[in-house]
Order: C-alpha cells, then structure tokens, then sequence
C-alpha cells in the first residue's frame, strides 16, 4: 500500500511507466534538448523500450513531460565489459522482460536521470525526489532484482557527479578510462534489507508497507 502522504506536495503529478511510441518520442525530445547530439538515437530508444518496458519512469503533469529516470537489466557479460571501459553505453543491450523474469537481473545501468532545469532545487523541496522515491521502490520490489545488486551509470555532468555521491555512489573508473570518456560509478546492495537502508539513509520513503518482509 502506498504512503498516500508523500504526495500531497505535487497531487497534480504522477510518476509512470513509458507506455507507448509517445511517450519515447517524448523522452527523445527531452533528452534532445539536454544532451544535444549526444542524445541516444529515437530508434535506440523505441529498442530498449520493447526489450524492457519497464526501464524508463515518467514525471507527468497531465500530458507534459517533467523528468525521467532510466534504470536497464544487463547481462553480466555486457556489464563486465562497459564496467572494464570496453565497451560503449551505445552498444548496451537491455536484458527482455522475460529473460529478467526468468533468471533476475545483478547488473542495472542506471542511464539517465533528468528534470526540467526550473524544478531543480535541493532534493527535499525538489519533485526529483518524488520521481526517484516511485521509481526506485517499484524498481526494488519488482522481485526481478537478483542480489548482490549493482547499478553502474556514467557521469555526463558535475551536477550528475554531486548527485550519484550524494546517494552513495562510488567513482569506479576515471573518464579517460571509459571508452565514452565519462567517469564510471557504482552502488551496490547486499541484499533487498541493505538496499532499503540506502534508500532510508538517503532520504528515500519507503512506499510500501511491506518493503522490509521477506
């Protein structure tokens, strides 16, 4: 059951999957607008979608785009390769959702993270924090996490860099080790208990009554 509570600051807005073609072209022009040409390419986008579509999570008022946050089952074999800086974030192929339902995922490629740049404030006054709180407890109790669990992601900013050490993340790689040239970190958890505990220390609500059963 949810803690209706959390969202009585931002009631007009939801966090949600990326259900359908608009949605992704939606996150194309996002992402288009912050990153420029670095941006993944539309068709790249629509592929992760159909492989997992569970990858993306959407901040919407009404139709309008506000944010979202990327997080992507890799195979451990790919995951070894892009954590070793020899493989490209372009070449990644996300694991289909009926290969994580079958085996669980240990290697999650955290992919992008962003808001509009007018509702960036510190994290607690800040609708990121709502995003991230739906995002990383429906991410948590999906039962699709395989334990010990990695996510792994790129630093394209020093903002983005403040914000993975903020949440603990740690600088495995340096940029010029990385074969896209950004700096690699990592987060991992022991077990579903330890996870919940980074979130709580970060200042991420559980959502759900039973986050710490089982």
């Amino acid at each position: 059951m949810l803690s209706q509570r959390y969202f009585d600051r931002f009631y007009d807005w939801i966090v949600r999957p990326a259900n359908t073609v608009r949605d992704i072209e939606k996150v194309y022009n996002f992402a288009t607008d912050a990153f420029g040409n670095t941006a993944f390419p539309l068709e790249q986008l629509k592929d992760w979608h159909e492989r997992y579509p569970e990858g993306r999570r959407l901040l919407c008022d009404g139709d309008l785009l506000l944010g979202y946050i990327s997080l992507w089952p890799i195979n451990p074999q790919q995951a070894d390769s892009f954590c070793q800086g020899t493989l490209s974030e372009r070449d990644l192929l996300p694991m289909t959702t009926n290969q994580v339902a079958q085996h669980g995922a240990q290697h999650w490629f955290l992919s992008s993270m962003i808001i509009e740049p007018a509702l960036r404030k510190p994290i607690k006054d800040n609708p990121i924090g709502m995003m991230l709180a739906m995002a990383l407890n429906s991410w948590a109790e999906s039962g699709l996490l395989q334990y010990p669990v990695t996510v792994f992601t790129a630093a394209y900013s020093p903002e983005g860099e403040a914000l993975l050490r903020r949440f603990g993340f740690v600088l495995t790689r340096s940029a010029d080790q990385m074969v896209d040239g950004e700096p690699l970190y990592c987060r991992s958890a022991a077990s579903k208990n330890e996870l919940f505990e980074i979130f709580a220390q970060r200042g991420i609500p559980l959502l759900f009554d039973n986050s710490l059963e089982g």
